[in-house]
């Protein structure tokens, strides 16, 4: 039995088969068959993409607020279209402001309550600014975030990526330096085991940590296969010393499938026994 809520994030369109029962692959479809499917499987909860959510109607949102699903995450928050270390990207009535204000009304209908930060394109630093330049212009991004954040009950959590995906924030320690300097409940980190993996982070980083994450993410290194599908030796010495610490909130996993309806049950069994 797991110690923690684990989920699952709802893969892309591809897991729905073509033309059967109706299903027009839209965003609502989506969420609504991924959801039902990871719960199906025994998760707790569902963690849905913020790219998905922002293609709702507003006739789609409020369906899905009366189902009272259970997607309580959402990841993938700011498409690469946005740039985020920009002078002024997040005045208000900026662009930018406009579209995190749009969707973190709508994940709080829905019951989101966890926004994960990665969006590599995003926050990258430009060749023309320093770094310290590039993380003070993220840290105004999580600052926007934080008021937000507290209108709507939402919670950023940053999430680390490994140095092939993102030039900013590639280790847990840079993830809870730019939480500590925020200094707001509503701006937290995320720990991925994926990304610690490659970025050569060991397994019991979190025992070790001034501060514990908000949610955790998990997948199978090197290749971001569902958790187990390669034996997952990482993940098991993670959950071993991650039960050794007082985290008690959410575990998603995050990977690739290439078999959702059967993959995502061996995922959950693995999840159940391990986490």
């Amino acid at each position: 039995m797991a110690n923690y809520r684990i989920g699952c994030t709802i893969p892309g369109a591809s897991f729905m088969p073509e033309g059967e029962a109706g299903l027009s692959r839209g965003a609502l479809d989506v969420i609504r068959a991924g959801c039902g499917a990871i719960v199906g499987a025994g998760f707790d909860y569902a963690e849905a993409g913020v790219g998905a959510v922002m293609e709702l109607s507003d006739a789609d949102v409020a369906s899905l607020a009366g189902e009272g699903l259970p997607i309580e995450a959402a990841n993938s928050f700011i498409p690469p279209k946005f740039k985020i270390v920009e002078q002024g990207a997040c005045d208000s009535g900026s662009p930018l402001y406009a579209y995190v204000d749009e969707a973190m009304a709508r994940m709080s209908a829905i019951g989101i309550r966890v926004a994960v930060f990665g969006s590599g394109g995003a926050r990258h630093i430009p060749d023309t600014m320093t770094r310290r330049e590039g993380l003070d212009l993220i840290a105004v991004f999580l600052r926007m975030c934080a008021g937000l954040g507290r209108k709507y009950g939402v919670t950023v959590a940053i999430e680390p990526l490994r140095a092939l995906e993102c030039n900013a924030i590639n280790k847990t320690s840079e993830a809870i330096a730019l939480a500590d300097e925020i200094g707001d409940v509503n701006v937290a980190y995320l720990a991925d085991a994926f990304h610690m993996a490659h970025g050569g982070e060991p397994a019991d980083t979190l025992r070790g940590a001034s501060r514990l994450p908000v949610h955790i993410h998990v997948s199978e290194p090197p290749d971001r296969r569902y958790p187990g599908a390669d034996g997952g030796k990482y993940l098991k010495s993670f959950a071993e010393s991650l039960r050794m610490t007082n985290y008690a909130a959410r575990v998603s996993v995050e990977c690739g499938f290439s078999d959702f309806a059967r993959e995502v049950r061996l995922a959950y069994d693995f999840m159940n026994r391990y986490f």
